[in-house]
């Protein structure tokens, strides 16, 4: 009997020791954020004062692409308090298009009406997301 409970407890720590603690191992792309800063000249209009559009421009194709990669835009109109971009903001509606080497911020009234001033000093963040394909 003893012979057999060493044979027994032989194979179980042979049996125990050839497990391996497999680990996961993940890679992150880490992102990377832009700060703009915009004034008035920054705006332009082609439609009489109904919709301005600003550009801002960046040089990061080696970390972004239009087809896989996200971009969030966040812009600040004092203290430091970014309000994410698509929104409404004292009845200006704010949005954004991008392509591979600019992002075109476009305001215009929140109704589609109308002229609008375009707004004065103010910070843009930009967040630019790689993504793995």
């Amino acid at each position: 009997m003893k012979k057999l409970s060493i044979l027994i407890l032989g194979m179980m720590i042979l049996g125990v020791s050839g497990c391996r603690k497999v680990t996961e191992q993940y890679f992150t792309t880490p992102n990377q954020t832009v700060f703009y800063d915009l004034n008035a000249s920054s705006w332009t209009t082609n439609n009489a004062g109904r919709t301005y559009s600003a550009n801002l421009s960046f040089f990061l194709e080696d970390i972004y692409r239009n087809d896989f990669d996200g971009i969030l835009v966040y812009v600040s109109f004092g203290d430091n308090v970014y309000e994410p971009v698509p929104q409404t903001y004292d009845g200006i509606a704010y949005g954004y298009t991008v392509n591979n080497q600019r992002i075109t911020l476009e305001i215009q009234n929140s109704d589609g009406s109308g002229t609008i001033t375009p707004p004065g000093t103010m910070r843009a963040k930009v967040v630019f997301i790689p993504s793995q394909e």
